[in-house]
């Protein structure tokens, strides 16, 4: 009853455990890399900076605009003057007032020096606008750099999901080759199976010795132990895609079907000097020349005269009573210094020309790149049909060693190897597909596909 309760149990338990396992095809495997990759998250944020830098360029041609305020109080008064009377101004003041008909007597009482003291607080406001009317174009060129700085980040966004997808396509397929090299590995233990079971028939019959049949265990001895590490290394290239797709705690399986679908290189090439223009490297080659040339004309601008002009309002109290008032402005400021002092353009100029000749070599290599991609397709696609050859000798030639043990005229020795050599040729051939596809997608990516 117990054992019956078990069973009902693990009935219950595999689908479970097998609906607890995604399946994921290719493309969806590229999907998810590139919403859950690091580095594209990091590319997709310098986007939205490069952006705010875009904005930030655009307000400088906007008026720029200042306030300012002050309170102050000082220990002593700010202005403090002592004024004295000379005596020879003294005697002439005093001759006036006696011709007025007034007693000189009375100037005695008056003071003949005193100080002056005024400002010890006040409060000082102002507002100012300054709009820029001529600064050398840097304005205007700084604004095109910030263009060409956000369309930069765009392209190598572009170039980092690419190579994130060749990645995906490379681990998928090397999960594949593994399981087309399982499925090798459960042909090739039904073939010793049969190998086997004809053996145990012959020994048991009289007509050989116990040798053979001892070599098939040890031969299937072998394949056992070519299926554990085998299966270890299933299990890894799962964690290894799983973590780069962002399913590091998801237990993952790809969709086993080999494609079938391998066209011959020749389908797949293309004129590589009109793929070059379209490649992301070589728009970033190009962004990198008109950025440098900007920043060639931002350091002549620094050259040139600026012209400002703008409005301020102005408020202030120094003596209890307030005023305001509105004073216009304008600014002209000449760099004299930076004719023989800056020589900020000149390098700029000498980096400007390493960009242009940076990218005329770069355009070679990348024609040699393609060209390479091309060769390394062709030959993953004749090793196929190298393969598919060795496949046919194989098989046929593990048939006649068949036929010659049954017949008594073969050994088993020779039976073994032509097993061995069949199931060398079937892993070839996997290999050998899944190296056209990667080079396939080389290529694709080679010639901006």
């Amino acid at each position: 009853m117990n054992i019956k309760k078990l069973h009902l149990l693990l009935a219950l338990c595999l689908p479970l455990a097998a609906n607890a396992q995604t399946t994921y095809s290719l493309e969806q495997c590229k999907t998810l890399a590139k919403e859950n990759n690091v580095k594209l998250k990091r590319a997709r944020l310098e986007i939205a900076a490069a952006k705010e830098q875009q904005k930030e360029a655009r307000a400088k041609y906007l008026p720029q605009v200042m306030a300012n305020g002050t309170y102050f109080h000082a220990v002593d008064h700010l202005v403090q003057e002592e004024f004295s009377m000379p005596t020879e101004a003294q005697q002439k003041l005093a001759a006036i007032v006696q011709r007025v008909g007034l007693n000189p007597a009375i100037l005695a009482s008056l003071p003949t020096s005193y100080t002056l003291k005024a400002v010890q607080h006040g409060t000082l406001a102002s507002l100012v606008a300054m709009q820029p009317v001529f600064v050398g174009g840097r304005i205007i060129n700084a604004n095109k750099l910030a263009d060409v700085q956000t369309q930069v980040k765009q392209l190598m966004l572009e170039q980092s999901a690419d190579d994130v997808a060749q990645t995906t396509e490379v681990y998928f397929n090397q999960l594949l080759a593994l399981y087309e090299q399982e499925k090798t590995l459960d042909a090739a233990d039904k073939q010793l199976e049969n190998i086997l079971k004809d053996a145990n028939n012959a020994f048991e019959a009289g007509v050989t010795n116990k040798n053979d049949v001892l070599s098939v265990k040890l031969k299937q001895n072998e394949m056992a132990v070519n299926r554990l590490k085998l299966n270890n290394g299933i299990a890894l290239c799962k964690m290894v895609l799983a973590q780069y797709i962002g399913k590091p705690n998801e237990e993952i399986d790809i969709d086993r079907t080999l494609t079938n679908e391998l066209p011959d290189p020749r389908q797949l090439s293309v004129n590589h000097a009109s793929a070059l223009e379209q490649r992301t490297e070589m728009r970033l080659l190009d962004k990198k020349v008109e950025a440098n040339h900007l920043l060639t004309r931002v350091k002549q601008g620094e050259m040139l005269p600026s012209l400002a002009v703008g409005v301020a309002g102005v408020y202030h109290d120094l003596t209890n009573k307030g005023r305001t008032n509105v004073v216009g402005l304008a600014t002209l400021s000449v760099p004299i210094s930076n004719l023989w002092g800056n020589r900020g353009l000149k390098r700029q100029k000498i980096a400007e020309q390493i960009a242009i000749d940076e990218r005329e070599e770069s355009k070679q290599l990348l024609l040699i790149q393609m060209q390479n991609a091309y060769n390394n397709l062709e030959t993953a696609y004749k090793q196929i049909q190298l393969a598919k050859l060795s496949i046919e000798q194989a098989s046929e030639n593990l048939r006649l060693n068949q036929d010659y043990y049954e017949a008594g005229t073969g050994t088993m020795s020779n039976l073994l190897d032509a097993q061995t050599q069949d199931q060398k040729a079937r892993n070839q051939y996997s290999e050998a597909v899944v190296a056209y596809l990667n080079a396939r997608t080389a290529y694709l990516k080679a010639t901006a596909r």
